[in-house]
């Protein structure tokens, strides 16, 4: 059309200077509280729709923020007496016009006052309202567009102006509503697929719905295959969009296996893939070649966003690859944690490459208990690797997690292991690339992964060439932070008696930090009732069985406490797990404390590590320190955190020993009892004179908290 532009010039053209009279004429009226004209006779027939917005007009100017505002107040009572005399005195209108614009004038003040109160709008944006109303009730009026207007102003105003039902019959209201729903769209561009669905069926000829959905498609495909499958306006939309992505996410969300298919959209849509392909993979028989293929395209995935071809559905993959990882693998060798013979407990890993038994212990970390990774997955994938070196493994799926997985190898006390099989220059620069980027990061979680790692490490050489690159970094905060601690524990590991701040703050646990408000340190131990559970209790009462030590018995719990009363030990009795007596009777033993409003200082974790969530639950946001007696326990610090933020944490980096778990509470409770503070340096020192043998050895990865320095990053950071 030749003269579209033209005439899309003309009709701006009339906006711009119908606003503008009206800008003007609203300025005019801050000058002078004189209308400078009467209102035409009303006629009785209108006289209570005038009555009505004199009332709503009183009630709007009684809000608070237009009370206050003398220049605001009298534009507002300006507008409002100009929009009512121009109604009554303007012959082209007819007596339903009038009535429909007195109506709209009043829906006006209703809408606005209804903004206000919300906080929708601020109180200069009222006079905008009225502007802008009156501009598009000007041209409606004469029989014109009044999009414009909509386009023009905010989404707040916009959404008054067609609340109050006035432009419905203008040729431009179909356009005006879509534009407000597409700046809502832009607006809030995570909430798009909500805001569409809110349109009803209005979304089916809405101008801008397909280029808004095929939008949402690329950017989060999970929200629009959900609601594709849906029998609503919107699911009919999403079907009807003629766009290869959208089609792909249509059709696979009206099948019934869908989800199975809709991890590989990605490979879908660009043709690497097909159904034929899928489906004979996704009977349950065929669960670890499904699995198998979700890796393989997993790590294609990878290279193509190295190469900067970011995967469309890359979350809808990863989500389906962790479920598949915990359903399949981890649950299952968790679960036979009691078996012995680990070719019965570790079978269904056998037919696994090193790159598949990689991504079960990275995604699974968080639920994997010790002996699964230790005892498992990290020998059979070394096994696996063949003559193959341990670094060409990362660069097989494309250092996908790599972080991740040496923390997981510095937790479990396996990162010297894994770097001696790789070249020392591999090693080296794996490691550096382990310490770049960190403030990057979405989160703090590889920041302390590194923290934690370094403190692991025992190869002086290794921890070196961390704090070099490291320090190139020094000026950035959080690099600044880790520098301190780090070179700390480098310090404090060459003299053994460090002086920095950072150490020495944790290096001691103040005896008056830990009194309840009966001047009375309270240990708290959560006992679990599987076949080691009796035999762990009846040790630690047996342990207390001496001078100075009383014991008080009840059904599901039992107290100890020194003479003295300095100390007191509560400890649930540990029932039958299968019932879960065991919990029943930690519930009893809660109830009593809070009865008597007691809380421990102190919590110890006395059960495996498939239990350690649970005791976790029930730390209170006021303890001073928690002992994980369970294999890996030092996994657990953030969360620990996150339910003491104060406190001090003694954990295993491996396994987990009861003989180690008793001594550490007998060395804790003893000094306490005696009235002093707890010394970490003084008792790691007892407890190595103390244990011999194998729990001498096991107890070197028991982490004390002067040197946990990855809960130092995350309480110092979070203080900054």
């Amino acid at each position: 059309m030749k003269n579209k532009g033209n005439i899309l010039k003309a009709a701006y053209l009339q906006i711009t200077l119908l606003l503008c009279a009206v800008l003007c004429s609203l300025s005019l009226a801050a000058q002078t509280k004189d209308t400078s004209a009467t209102m035409p006779p009303i006629p009785t027939i209108r006289q209570l729709s005038h009555d009505y917005i004199i009332e709503n007009e009183k009630a709007l100017i009684g809000q608070p923020s237009i009370a206050q505002n003398a220049s605001v107040r009298s534009r507002l009572q300006f507008a409002v007496f100009e929009n009512r005399k121009w109604i009554e005195s303007n012959t082209a209108l007819g007596d339903n016009e009038k009535f429909k614009w007195l109506r709209g004038t009043n829906n006006l003040l209703f809408e606005v006052q209804t903004a206000l109160k919300l906080n929708k709008i601020k109180s200069e944006e009222v006079i905008t309202c009225f502007r802008a109303f009156t501009a598009a009730m000007y041209m409606s009026a004469k029989g014109l567009n009044m999009s414009a207007i909509i386009e023009n102003e905010n989404i707040a105003v916009g959404t008054i102006l067609l609340a109050t039902g006035s432009f419905t019959d203008n040729i431009g209201y179909a356009a005006a509503r879509d534009m407000l729903v597409l700046k809502k769209c832009q607006n809030n561009p995570v909430q798009i697929l909500q805001i569409l669905d809110n349109q009803g069926i209005q979304i089916s000829s809405n101008r801008y719905a397909d280029s808004l959905l095929i939008a949402a498609a690329f950017n989060n495909p999970e929200m629009v295959y959900n609601y594709a499958a849906a029998p609503t306006a919107l699911g009919k939309k999403i079907q009807s969009i003629n766009h290869p992505l959208v089609k792909w996410i249509g059709r696979l969300a009206y099948m019934k296996t869908g989800r199975y298919y809709f991890a590989f959209l990605d490979e879908l849509y660009i043709g690497k893939l097909s159904i034929d392909t899928i489906t004979p993979l996704i009977p349950e028989n065929q669960s670890e070649n499904y699995f198998k293929l979700l890796v393989h395209t997993r790590i294609e995935q990878i290279q193509r966003k190295k190469e900067g071809k970011a995967p469309v559905s890359e979350a809808a993959l990863l989500t389906k690859l962790k479920s598949l990882v915990m359903e399949l693998y981890v649950n299952d060798i968790n679960g036979l944690h009691q078996t012995e013979a680990a070719t019965i407990r570790f079978k269904k890993l056998n037919n696994l490459t090193p790159q598949e038994l990689y991504y079960i212990a990275v995604l699974g970390a968080n639920e994997l208990y010790t002996s699964s990774f230790v005892s498992g997955i990290y020998p059979l994938m070394i096994k696996k690797l063949g003559t193959q070196n341990t670094s060409e493994l990362i660069a097989q799926v494309h250092q996908d997690y790599f972080k991740k997985f040496i923390a997981i190898a510095a937790n479990y006390n396996t990162l010297q292991n894994f770097l001696s099989h790789m070249p020392t220059q591999a090693s080296n620069d794996l490691m550096r690339s382990f310490v770049r980027d960190l403030d990057n990061a979405p989160t703090i979680e590889d920041a302390v992964d590194v923290a934690d790692a370094f403190s692991s490490i025992t190869d002086t050489s290794i921890q070196n060439l961390l704090l070099t690159e490291i320090r190139k970094n020094k000026q950035r905060p959080l690099y600044a932070l880790l520098n301190d601690l780090c070179t700390a524990v480098l310090n404090d590991n060459q003299t053994n008696a460090s002086s920095h701040e950072l150490l020495n703050g944790v290096n001691i646990l103040g005896i008056n930090s830990l009194k309840t408000s009966q001047e009375q340190i309270v240990i708290r131990q959560y006992f679990y009732g599987d076949k080691d559970g009796p035999q762990i209790f009846n040790a630690f009462l047996n342990s207390f069985n001496k001078p100075g030590w009383k014991t008080n018995k009840q059904k599901y719990w039992t107290s100890v406490s020194s003479t003295n009363g300095r100390v007191c030990i509560y400890a649930n009795t540990p029932l039958d797990e299968k019932e879960e007596l065991d919990l029943k009777a930690q519930d009893s033993l809660t109830a009593f404390l809070t009865a008597g409003q007691i809380t421990p200082s102190i919590i110890v974790h006395r059960g495996h590590s498939y239990y350690a969530n649970h005791t976790i639950a029930g730390i209170d946001s006021t303890a001073k320190l928690v002992l994980l007696g369970s294999c890996g326990g030092y996994q657990k610090l953030a969360a620990v955190l996150n339910r003491a933020p104060e406190t001090q944490v003694i954990a295993s980096k491996q396994i987990g020993k009861g003989v180690i778990n008793a001594a550490l509470l007998s060395q804790i409770a003893e000094t306490l009892e005696k009235g002093k503070d707890l010394k970490w340096r003084d008792i790691w020192k007892q407890m190595n004179e103390q244990l011999k043998g194998a729990a001498k050895t096991s107890f070197q990865d028991y982490i004390p908290p002067y040197k946990n320095i990855g809960l130092m990053l995350l309480k110092t950071y979070r203080t900054q």
